[in-house]
This record gives C-alpha cells, sequence and structure tokens, in this order.
C-alpha cells in the first residue's frame, strides 16, 4: 500500500492507494487493461473509502502518476495533477511558497456512485513534507511497477 502522509501528526491526514487485485481483472477490449485500486482518504477521525478503475494499458496511469510526482519531488514541476481516465478521483500535488507540499484529493461522488460524471466529491487537503512525498512515490514504484 502506498501511502502519504501530512505533516501535521496531531490531527493528522493521509491518502492511500492500495492494489485490489492484478491489472487486467476488469473486463476490457483486447488492447486494454484495467487495474481495481483502494482509495482511502482520512482526516483525523473522519475516513472515506472508495475503489476506483485505473487503466494499465495502453497508458500505464499509475506508472504515469509515479513519473508526475517524481517530477514534483526533483522540482521539474511546481504542480501535477492526476486525473484517471475513468473520472472515480483526483490528486492534485503543489508546492507551496513555504517549501511544502499542498496535496488535495477528491473522490468524484457522481461517478463512484451512480457510474455518471459528476461534478460533486467529496476529499481532503493537507500539507506534507518532500520526505514524505519521496516515500509515497517508493511505496507506488513497489505497489505498481514491479513484477512479483
Amino acid at each position: 500500500m502506498a501511502a502519504l502522509f501530512s505533516e501535521d501528526k496531531e490531527l493528522a491526514s493521509s491518502l492511500k492507494i492500495e492494489a485490489c487485485g492484478a491489472p487486467g481483472v476488469q473486463p476490457a477490449a483486447p488492447d486494454e487493461s484495467w487495474q481495481r485500486v483502494s482509495l482511502a482518504l482520512r482526516s483525523g477521525k473522519r475516513s472515506l473509502d472508495e475503489l476506483c478503475l485505473v487503466c494499465r494499458q495502453p497508458e500505464d496511469e499509475l506508472r504515469k502518476l509515479v513519473e508526475l510526482a517524481g517530477d514534483l519531488a526533483e522540482r521539474r514541476r511546481e504542480t501535477i495533477l492526476f486525473e484517471p481516465a475513468e473520472p472515480s478521483f483526483e490528486l492534485v500535488l503543489e508546492r507551496t511558497r513555504e517549501g511544502g507540499i499542498k496535496v488535495e484529493a477528491w473522490i468524484d461522488a457522481g461517478n463512484a456512485d451512480t457510474g455518471f460524471y459528476r461534478w460533486d466529491a467529496a476529499g481532503i487537503r493537507f500539507f506534507t513534507t518532500e520526505a514524505e512525498l519521496r516515500l509515497f512515490i517508493e511505496a507506488l514504484g513497489k505497489e505498481f511497477l514491479t513484477s512479483a
């Protein structure tokens, strides 16, 4: 499981992404592969958990997330926006002027519950450190990019 934790330890927040089965478990066209992932958002005592789909072929969206987050960690980007082709969640990471990283994660309530994309969403926003971001990137790579 890949987890990104807030810098605030008193009222901790986190974003966790975990594989739910191997790629290709979702019925798809012959040239496509999809994977279910569990997305967990936590802020203090509040939590939100959702199963989402990400594309693994023809474009590996999780590899793209690792690359984008790596660009942010290496200061090649100031902001990243990650929204899978199946738009059930959105992740925004942005460098702050103070040197931290602002994290926003939104679950599209309409798409998650009804199958239709809508603008309504539930989510979290927190600040994290560069060290936490690097741990998250490493865990994402181990979870989704290494072969068993």
